[in-house]
């Protein structure tokens, strides 16, 4: 039978952190500044864009949808890289969430979201198989 041994007292426990938990917080707090970056330009300067292409409400709409989403991407970035358990949960919504508004707007940017699609799955994996090294 294998012992452990415990580490003296007075010191800390260092816990690291892999690549892969790194790229999800990384790519979360990437696509929340894009985001944050499209929603203010849609409240500031609609002229950017062609609102008759929408389908549903109003630009003024959408870029404060976007800045919400922001805010929590970012928010969800910065708890991955502090290997909270709330930061991984909220990974996980918001990979899934990507892949499937990516996947809605694929016929108008398919390189885009294709790239995003997959950046989302990556993310998912990341956060699902490394969840053990929060402990």
């Amino acid at each position: 039978m294998a012992t452990q041994t415990q580490p003296p007292r007075g010191t800390t426990r260092v816990r690291s952190r892999s690549g892969w938990i790194t790229f999800a917080g990384s790519y979360l707090v990437l696509a929340g500044a894009l985001n944050l970056i499209w929603g203010v330009t849609a409240l500031a300067n609609a002229s950017y864009f062609r609102e008759d292409g929408l389908l549903w409400s109003d630009l003024t709409f959408w870029g404060w949808v976007a800045v919400i989403i922001a805010a929590v991407q970012i928010l969800g970035g910065a708890l991955v890289f502090m290997q909270r358990v709330g930061g991984m949960i909220m990974a996980i919504v918001l990979a899934m969430a990507g892949i499937l508004l990516n996947f809605t707007s694929i016929g108008a940017y398919p390189v885009w979201s294709s790239i995003a699609i997959v950046c989302s799955m990556l993310v998912l994996w990341a956060v699902t198989v490394h969840w053990e090294e929060l402990s």
